[in-house]
């Protein structure tokens, strides 16, 4: 599903915070950030400096399995990221690039698949 005004999607009945985003799952477990072409991998573990701003964006309340401290934050804003992840999540222009074509896909040209899995026929 989408995230709602983000270039964001994630699965809510996942037994793991699994992001799709610009044609890769993101994936946040145990403290750390990890990429892949697919849901099964294989996973890469990224630096926090690496990973994009959209995906740093994402509201405490689409983390399907949120770490327990989290639980005191307030689920309609971004997790309260450690300072080396930066103090700017600045969009680079290629993530400007599919956050635009993201968010014309999302006003409903695609019928809810994301064009990763529409290309592919798969939805």
């Amino acid at each position: 599903m989408v995230i709602p005004g983000t270039p964001v999607y994630y699965a809510p009945q996942a037994p793991a915070n699994v992001f799709f985003y610009a044609h890769q799952y993101w994936g946040f477990a145990d403290g750390g950030w990890y990429v892949g072409p697919s849901w099964s991998g294989p996973w890469t573990v990224v630096p926090p400096m690496s990973v994009p701003a959209p995906i740093l964006h994402v509201p405490v309340r689409y983390y399907p399995v949120p770490p327990p401290p989290w639980s005191a934050w307030r689920g309609d804003r971004p997790p309260q990221w450690e300072s080396h992840y930066g103090r700017e999540w600045r969009e680079e222009e290629h993530e400007r690039s599919w956050r635009e074509r993201e968010e014309h896909w999302a006003r409903g040209e695609r019928n809810g698949c994301p064009p990763g899995l529409a290309k592919q026929g798969r939805c």
